[in-house]
């Protein structure tokens, strides 16, 4: 368990995250191949959309390892913490009582987005990543005043290498407030000035994401919600989540929504089902392939960047996980059918959302002969 001990040194480290978030170049080759090969995995299906619970021994993960993790988590700023593997619930520890409670995802937002940009392009709402994103935006027109910005397209937004300025995990202070506080958030992004071309440079940045959720609701006809529950949330049997609106009412397309932790679980499940679930086609294979791929080399103290996921290797697995402020984790683990949802109040200063990780990367060793 040295990996828990490192819960300081992270912390340090991370303090200097900020001088280097946004530098991280988009490699010059861009490689679809699927990083986490999710087309491995078995297709878990839960009886009557509950999830079976057992324990560590009976999917061969370590129980001490496994409970001396859950005793560390106790003692820090996580609020949840569950653990499925091969489809069961083999360990969830919940602060105060929160299993009932709808807890803050932040940011995996935003890998909850790219789902439903999958959605609309396999449903034909969209006609695929590549499109330029000034058709969707005709009200926006002199915006677009330049040959660089006409040419960001859907790809960029989530690959998040627009282009765009948007200072947000540097001068902004991984705050939103310079958006959240206008009247349209869209005209808010879009009037933005160019820092670099489009498939350069990555830059961490939610205005993308917000675009993405009007994209949505002007093709789709419904809001990032009610699209949601028809063709996401309602299949995969949850119905109980938060999700605020935005000015245009496409709600917020990268923060903000809450649900509970076995929930979130659920679309972790969904992508290890390599979008299959219940046997249905929930969003295409292709899909999940191409968005859990690397589009970009990403940030140095997370790893690298697909389309609203992000993508390392814990233990010498390969992991794809969405990401939030404040220690918001949906990690999944293809080769080891192991799905980690963390939920964390570790908001004592921008840089603890690194905290869970020594976590997470200790429920993975703790997996028997892998």
């Amino acid at each position: 368990m040295t990996e828990i001990f490192r819960y300081a040194k992270l912390a340090m480290l991370a303090g200097a995250a900020s001088l280097i978030l946004t530098t991280s170049a988009c490699s010059s080759e861009k490689s679809l191949a699927p990083v986490p090969s999710p087309g491995n995995s078995k297709v878990i299906n839960l009886p009557n959309g509950e999830w079976p619970i057992g324990t560590p021994e009976q999917v061969e993960m370590d129980p001490k390892e496994v409970e001396v993790v859950m005793e560390y988590a106790k003692k820090s700023p996580v609020l949840s913490m569950l653990v499925v593997k091969d489809g069961t619930i083999v360990s969830e520890y919940y602060k105060d009582g929160m299993s009932d409670s709808k807890l803050a995802v932040n940011s995996i937002t935003k890998s909850v987005t790219s789902l439903l940009i999958g959605i609309a392009i396999d449903k034909g709402y969209l006609k695929g990543i590549n499109e330029p994103i000034e058709s969707f935006f005709p009200e926006y027109k002199e915006l677009f005043d330049s040959p660089d910005k006409r040419s960001i397209t859907l790809d960029h937004l989530l690959s998040m290498t627009s282009g765009l300025h948007f200072p947000e995990w540097t001068e902004w202070n991984y705050m939103l407030r310079p958006m959240t506080e206008t009247k349209d958030w869209n005209q808010f992004v879009l009037s933005q000035s160019m820092d670099s071309r489009p498939g350069e440079v990555w830059n961490y940045n939610t205005g993308g994401s917000q675009l993405l959720a009007a994209i949505l609701r002007k093709t789709t006809g419904q809001s990032e919600l009610d699209f949601a529950k028809e063709h996401l949330l309602g299949p995969l049997g949850i119905d109980s989540v938060k999700w605020p609106r935005s000015p245009d009412d496409s709600n917020s397309g990268g923060f903000g929504l809450k649900m509970k932790p076995r929930d979130l679980a659920k679309i972790g499940q969904l992508v290890l089902n390599r979008g299959v679930w219940d046997g249905k086609r929930i969003v295409s294979e292709a899909w999940i392939r191409e968005s859990t791929s690397r589009h970009s080399e990403g940030n140095v103290f997370f790893g690298e960047y697909g389309h609203h996921w992000w993508m390392d290797r814990y233990s010498g697995h390969k992991v794809v996980f969405g990401m939030g402020y404040a220690g918001q984790y949906l990690t999944i683990v293809p080769d080891l059918e192991l799905v980690i949802v963390v939920n964390s109040a570790a908001t004592g200063n921008p840089q603890d959302t690194t905290l869970p990780i020594q976590f997470i990367e200790s429920l993975v060793k703790a997996v028997k002969n892998k």
